[in-house]
């Protein structure tokens, strides 16, 4: 029965320590906040969250990659299109908005193939995290070096779509 309690708390464990977010806790930190986590699947292409939506959940990847994206007009186009910003992979967190007011999402998260994640419901993570604010200090440290690299993410994207684009409309207009 040990074993069996002590293979499921690593099952639990383990992912959480190796993420960028919840790697600086102790195993008994991390036992506090497994129990609020669920392991999700999505396929290819599906949509986790949405842009400006309310940010309920904040995941962790644990196979495969997870595509931030971004709606972009662009200068030739009459509809916004959505562009990939950054690729998330194993123990990256996707959605870090359900943990800073005011809880939306910045950007949109799809499914680049069929992934695996863990999926936490994120006022329960604000609760927990309030509750001991030792634990909470760690978090925030480490959401807090996790948001300029996913800023900077989205700024080399954009800056590479707008030349891309500037490009094709200059050779667009030259004809």
């Amino acid at each position: 029965m040990r074993r069996r309690w002590m293979a499921q708390l690593i099952h639990d464990i383990y992912p959480l320590h190796e993420s960028e977010i919840f790697g600086g806790l102790a195993v008994g930190e991390l036992s506090s906040i497994a129990p609020i986590c669920d392991e999700s699947r999505f396929s290819e292409g599906a949509l986790l969250f949405a842009e400006g939506h309310s940010a309920g959940w904040l995941y962790i990847v644990t196979e495969v990659l997870v595509a931030l994206q971004t709606s972009m007009r662009v200068p030739h186009a009459t509809q916004p299109r959505r562009t990939t910003v950054a690729l998330c992979g194993r123990g990256e967190i996707v959605g870090w908005s359900a943990l800073v007011e005011p809880f939306r999402y910045v950007l949109s998260a799809s499914a680049w193939d069929d992934c695996r994640l863990i999926a936490i419901d994120a006022s329960l993570l604000r609760r927990s995290l309030a509750s001991n604010p030792v634990i909470g200090f760690v978090v925030m440290q480490s959401l807090f070096q996790v948001m300029p690299k996913r800023a900077l993410q989205v700024t080399e994207a954009l800056v590479k779509e707008r030349q891309i684009a500037a490009a094709r409309f200059q050779t667009f207009t030259d004809r």
